[in-house]
């Protein structure tokens, strides 16, 4: 038990960062989520209501958070462990034996709990939230055209759909038969449908027979032709959990959609990685050349160098995608840089 969870001294200090994370966390996140609201407004309209802002929000914050753990893990730290400096604890728990690395450890332990329970959000909860969010939100504000939508091939037809909200839903629907020469000889139009039992309904469907110009218009729930639709090939890279991503990387044959999924996948993988990098950073700031100053002149520095990280890895990650670069570096190089210089300043101790 105090193998995991350390002495009373260790508990003391993991509780105290834990706290500073939540904090930070709230602070941060509270920010974010103001900023996002205030932006959506300028896009309000007839059908993208208020509601549907504060709904787009709140679906799409987990995304966002997961996305600033890192910084909130640095943040939290300085500041964390600044307040028991401040406080003389470290001292005290020097004086009673802890060394540097015991610390250090009882200091990551609330840093290590965030971190596993972002990726497992990342692999089962986020990218479905992710999805409702911004697919509803693009349909609403009716900023979908044929280019952005999703196009599917099956055997006797092609399919046109504008958004998928959820993995069993679909908005906008266009089907287009062929008969056996090739040719189209019926259109359907639904509005919505849904995935019942393995096969795919629509509501509010209008059928085209162009073979003898027939318009067939019904609004009772109505079966389609067999639609395979393979969502994982077609959505956002955003949208697709670990093994998703994972599994479409492998067997995708665009050069280009394999190193966005791949990009994503590292990226989502290595996350602890990165936030593994700013911890250490951390404690060379609070341990290293930069213990003499003060708390808040340490956030600002850690704030810049955050930023320069998020920056470079952004600027790999888009570079890698279109080049013969691993999308793996891209996420892994700013990480080992960071470390690098951590261990250098933490040396100097």
């Amino acid at each position: 038990m105090n193998y995991l969870f350390g002495d009373l001294i260790e508990r003391n200090i993991s509780s105290q960062v834990f706290l500073s994370l939540l904090i930070v966390m709230f602070a941060i996140a509270g920010i974010d989520l103001i900023f996002l609201f205030l932006n959506e407004l300028s896009d309000l309209s007839d059908y993208y209501t208020l509601n549907h802002v504060l709904i787009y929000c709140l679906k799409s914050f987990p995304y966002r958070l997961f996305d600033l753990t890192s910084y909130i893990c640095l943040i939290g730290l300085i500041i964390g462990m600044g307040s028991l400096t401040n406080k003389g604890e470290l001292i005290g728990a020097q004086i009673l034996g802890k060394s540097l690395t015991s610390i250090a450890v009882a200091a990551f332990r609330p840093v290590l709990l965030i971190m596993i329970i972002g990726l497992l959000a990342s692999q089962f909860f986020i990218p479905s939230l992710s999805q409702s969010a911004e697919e509803t939100r693009s349909q609403l504000q009716e900023k979908v055209s044929y280019k952005q939508g999703y196009w599917n091939n099956n055997d006797h037809s092609i399919s046109f759909f504008h958004s998928a909200p959820e993995r069993d839903r679909i908005l906008g629907l266009t089907v287009y038969e062929f008969d056996k020469e090739r040719k189209v000889s019926r259109v359907i139009f639904a509005e919505e449908a849904f995935l019942n039992l393995s096969k795919w309904e629509a509501r509010k469907k209008e059928t085209i027979n162009l073979s003898n110009y027939s318009p067939d218009n019904t609004s009772v729930v109505s079966g389609l032709p067999e639609l395979n639709i393979d969502f994982d090939q077609m959505l956002s890279p955003k949208y697709l959990s670990l093994t998703n991503l994972y599994i479409q990387s492998r067997e995708t044959f665009s050069k280009y959609r394999k190193n966005e999924l791949s990009l994503e996948f590292w990226r989502k993988v290595l996350q602890p990685l990165v936030t593994f990098s700013l911890v250490i950073l951390a404690m060379s700031f609070l341990f290293g050349p930069m213990r003499e100053q003060k708390t808040g002149q340490r956030i600002l520095i850690a704030i810049g160098v955050a930023f320069t990280v998020d920056l470079t890895q952004k600027l790999l990650g888009s570079i890698s995608v279109v080049s013969e670069i691993p999308t793996i570096a891209s996420v892994l190089f700013p990480a080992l840089l960071i470390i690098c210089i951590a261990l250098v300043l933490l040396k100097r101790v």
